[in-house]
């Protein structure tokens, strides 16, 4: 239970067992925010109770089931004891990797229901919570987006739909909360040190397509590059602490080594930045 004594700022992360959320977290830990991270498993509950200490508490719960985000609601509103929440961080994601025309119903809506239903569910759910009183400012929500968001690639299809969904998302809700003060903000990260895109590998030759499989194979050797290079967690979990401390005030952050390559292929005329994306997947 929450000290009742504690008077750090209370944060609410979703999707902490690894890589950017947990991050996320220690860094936020760190800088004395209390912190609420959610996992899937109790195990990882556990595990990241005892690693974290007295600052961390778990909530279990899967962002795509809408009575189990709103009951973890409930127990963040207990523990915060007529405070504020100072920001939710919607983190959890997933990539599935693969043409539209042959990936899997099953991967592909699993894409939309944990990176953007997921969001809408937990967002909802929290946004009680954000809503400032006479004594304290609203709250911030912060979406852990891609420059996926603003580019569309071949082999990259539900990931690039899903996060495309999740800056609408996110430009709706921030107009929408205009009026109550609360801010939303956009983190477009290009390659991070994270689990993600293990996680969503393919065999090279799993289409028998053989423009599918040169696709594949240009494109899995880009990602393999491009991970050589990519940003650490940590520095997504700097820029939260920047946007949550008022540090930062744009409404979206490009965080890459090369984030002006997906900036200016985003602004050319389609059939130019078709030609150059598919030069590069077919050369």
């Amino acid at each position: 239970m929450r000290n009742e004594q504690t008077e750090s700022p209370c944060v609410v992360v979703t999707g902490v067992s690894t890589g950017i959320g947990q991050s996320i977290c220690r860094e936020l830990i760190a800088a004395d925010y209390t912190v609420f991270g959610s996992v899937r498993k109790r195990s990882d509950s556990d595990d990241l109770s005892a690693e974290l200490g007295n600052l961390f508490f778990p909530l279990v719960f899967d962002v795509r089931n809408k009575e189990s985000v709103l009951h973890a609601a409930q127990i963040v509103e207990s523990q915060l004891q007529g405070q504020t929440l100072r920001g939710l961080i919607n983190n959890a994601g997933i990539a599935a990797f693969g043409p539209l025309e042959f990936l899997d119903d099953s991967d592909f809506e699993s894409s939309i229901s944990v990176n953007l239903t997921g969001v809408r569910n937990v967002t909802n759910a929290f946004l009680p919570a954000l809503r400032g009183t006479a004594s304290e400012r609203p709250g911030k929500i912060v979406n852990i987006s891609s420059l996926s968001g603003i580019l569309n690639t071949p082999m990259n299809g539900a990931y690039c739909v899903s996060k495309h969904a999740l800056e609408s998302l996110g430009e709706v809700y921030r107009r929408e909360l205009l009026p109550s003060g609360i801010d939303v903000v956009s983190i477009r990260s290009g390659p991070i040190q994270s689990e993600i895109w293990n996680k969503s590998r393919v065999e090279e030759d799993a289409y028998e397509d053989a423009t599918y499989q040169r696709m594949a194979h240009k494109a899995q050797r880009i990602m393999a590059s491009a991970e050589k290079n990519a940003l650490p967690a940590s520095a997504i979990a700097t820029t939260v602490i920047d946007i949550l401390s008022g540090r930062k005030s744009r409404v979206a952050y490009h965080l890459s080594k090369g984030s002006w390559i997906s900036l200016f292929l985003s602004v050319l005329p389609a059939r130019w930045a078709d030609r150059l994306i598919i030069r590069s997947l077919m050369s």
